[in-house]
């Protein structure tokens, strides 16, 4: 593809800070939902149920949970979760709750003003657990269903204790591989192979990139996983494709710490100590990024990292080690296109907001009037006045409702937009615009550009900039 080809609005990078890759000498990659993609909902379905074995097996908690069913649309990143009152929430970026749901059950606007009465939520507070990657949704899904359950029945829980639980079984299942095992038994049902990401890194390759895999998975799984979505796309191992590969890296410590680096015996698996400077070529388990940096003569502006997770991939990272970054959102592609093809509703939807708008600037000025004067007859072609607005209000409202849903069809149907809460930004979206320089939906969509990019964000509007269509709608004035 040349750099001219239009690219699906869905699958273009997106800039927030200027990056020259032109300056770029390595380009290092997580691999859980980064180089390897997850049929999310089958492999979080699978979480679902190893969790609720657990919890019935270990935990004492009582059979019927067997037959709660993983929703996939339920949880999305960027949500809130309040341990202490088993709600989940949608945070906008000054930390205002704007949607909330108590277990499974959405709480109207006066439950939830009573349940957050401050002007913002304290996420530093330990009650609070923040959906940073996609392989929270499970839990958090679980923990809304569990909420709601024991809520039915009469039945107080600690919410609290019910997360804690919870988190702790996804832990042992992870730890103790029974996940994995079945991930790498059947993975045609849990990865999906994608040959655009196998080219972008061949790309990268091709055109003097040094290429890093640094993951928090161990070899053997890592081994496995690539293999499978890999190697119908390469003449040469894997490995070979990448020119240092880091496993078990226990980001985002690997970004924080000085852990030692073990080496990694490439077909067996076997760890050994060794007491001379990394090399490419190299597979290496732990570790911390000052040594992998000095070792092989890079400088931080000279890495550019891209993984999923937004806290352990990109702000501990950038706030630690100041490596260039790029954020791996996947739901982006198709909440993108779907905001493409809502632009004639979203147009639709502004000029009635700035109508609606129009008319109460002039009830605010006959409220005036009413104040002013006390001349009944005066007053009352006022209130006839104000009457008929409010009945135009209603219809601006009843419309606003419907272009509302119209252009929300192609979001999550529980919580809209990742990085909206409303017309503000999401909590998500301003750590995105902080601290990732880029940021996309797959790491697939390198592949529209050349090797060379030199990225540049747009201009972003404030709210004081001129806007083409507040300009027009004001020209009368």
């Amino acid at each position: 593809m040349t750099q001219t080809t239009k690219i699906e609005e869905g699958k273009r990078v997106f800039v927030n800070r200027t990056l020259n890759l032109n300056a770029i000498k390595l380009v290092g990659f997580d691999m859980d939902y980064t180089t390897v993609t997850y049929n999310v909902p089958a492999f979080e379905e699978l979480v679902h149920t190893l969790v609720l074995e657990k919890l019935i097996k270990e935990r004492g908690y009582p059979s019927e949970i067997s037959q709660l069913k993983f929703d996939p649309q339920f949880i999305v990143r960027g949500l809130v979760l309040d341990v202490e009152l088993g709600n989940i929430l949608k945070v906008n970026c000054f930390g205002y709750v704007k949607r909330s749901s108590h277990g499974t059950k959405f709480l109207t606007y006066e439950e939830q003003r009573k349940a957050y009465r401050a002007p913002a939520i304290d996420l530093m507070d330990s009650r609070y657990y923040i959906v940073h990657t996609l392989f929270s949704l499970a839990e958090v899904g679980l923990f809304a269903q569990l909420v709601t359950m024991f809520d039915s029945l009469k039945n107080p829980q600690s919410y609290r204790q019910i997360f804690n639980d919870i988190r702790a079984c996804v832990d042992d299942v992870h730890q103790e591989g029974t996940m994995k095992t079945t991930v790498i038994k059947h993975p045609e049902k849990y990865l999906i192979r994608d040959e655009g990401i196998v080219e972008a890194l061949k790309k990268l390759k091709r055109n003097g990139k040094k290429l890093a895999l640094i993951t928090n998975s161990d070899y053997d799984y890592s081994k496995s996983a690539m293999n499978y979505c890999f190697f119908p796309y390469l003449d040469q191992p894997w490995q070979d494709l990448f020119d240092i590969i880091i496993v078990a890296s226990n980001k985002p410590a690997f970004f924080q710490g000085n852990a030692r680096f073990l080496k990694v015996d490439r077909q067996a698996g076997y760890l050994s100590n060794f007491y001379e400077p990394l090399r490419w070529g190299g597979i290496y388990q732990g570790g911390n990024a000052r040594t992998f940096e000095k070792d092989l003569g890079l400088n931080p502006s000279e890495i550019l990292y891209l993984g999923d997770h937004l806290y352990g991939d990109v702000v501990t990272l950038k706030e630690a080690i100041g490596w260039r970054t790029g954020l791996i959102v996947q739901e982006l592609e198709q909440e993108v296109q779907g905001l493409v093809e809502s632009l004639e509703t979203q147009s639709q939807l502004f000029n009635k907001m700035i109508e609606k708008e129009k008319l109460e600037d002039r009830m605010y000025e006959l409220k005036e009037q009413l104040v002013a004067t006390k001349d009944t007859a005066e007053n009352k072609k006022i209130d006839k006045e104000r009457d008929s607005i409010r009945d135009k209000l209603e219809k601006y409202d009843d419309e606003l409702r419907h272009l509302i849903t119209a252009e929300q069809k192609n979001t999550n149907p529980y919580w809209g937009e990742i990085m909206r809460a409303g017309i503000e930004e999401s909590r998500f979206a301003p750590l995105v615009e902080r601290y990732a320089c880029i940021y996309t939906s797959n790491v697939a969509n390198l592949r529209f550009y050349s090797p060379f990019k030199y990225f540049r964000p747009s201009r972003r509007l404030l709210a004081h900039d001129p806007h083409p269509l507040r300009d027009l709608s004001h020209a009368d004035e």
